[in-house]
């Protein structure tokens, strides 16, 4: 009995033409948004543990913002890649000062 041709999962999927340094400096910026997004996690339920809601909201905001960011990042535009990395380890930075 012969298997019957099956398409390959991957038949149409466009290719991608970028280099190691470019997917590692991708990963890099999609974590350091993470984790910016995991910090001001950290700083709504702070918020909201105090019983400041309007706190809660605005960094619930700029959280919603970080997502959005993350989303948007294109692996191919290396100058935002760089850019995004620079910004976001400042902020980090800043967002774990305030959680302590």
């Amino acid at each position: 009995m012969t298997e019957p041709d099956v398409p390959s999962v991957l038949a149409g999927m466009p290719t991608f033409e970028w280099d190691s340094d470019q997917a590692v400096r991708y990963e890099v910026a999609v974590e350091a948004i993470s984790q910016a997004v995991a910090a001001y996690t950290a700083l709504v339920n702070q918020a909201r543990t105090r019983g400041d809601s309007a706190e809660a909201e605005r960094l619930a905001g700029l959280r919603a913002d970080c997502t959005q960011e993350r989303n948007a990042l294109r692996s191919t535009d290396f100058a935002a890649l760089n850019a995004t990395v620079r910004r976001y380890r400042d902020l980090i930075e800043s967002l774990r000062a305030q959680a302590r």
